[in-house]
């Protein structure tokens, strides 16, 4: 898994391109390219690319303490 993921706020210009939409809240999102860091929607799904496999996991991140575990994917 990569060292940090990416989380869009509304400050984020809107997606262009090819979009990534999270299959739990609809939200869009840059398609993740193997290699770059997780993507992390708020509904707490987590997506990565994995040699052009979209890999899914989900961790909860409502409460400012936690933190990943070491291996999501």
């Amino acid at each position: 898994m990569a060292e940090k993921a990416v989380t869009y706020t509304a400050s984020e210009k809107p997606v262009t391109g090819k979009k990534f939409v999270c299959k739990r809240c609809m939200r869009e999102y840059s398609y993740p390219r193997p290699g770059d860091p997780p993507i992390r929607c708020e509904c707490g799904w987590w997506y990565e690319n994995d040699r052009g496999t979209i890999k899914e996991a989900f961790w909860q991140h409502i409460d400012s303490y936690r933190e990943p575990p070491a291996k999501l994917f």
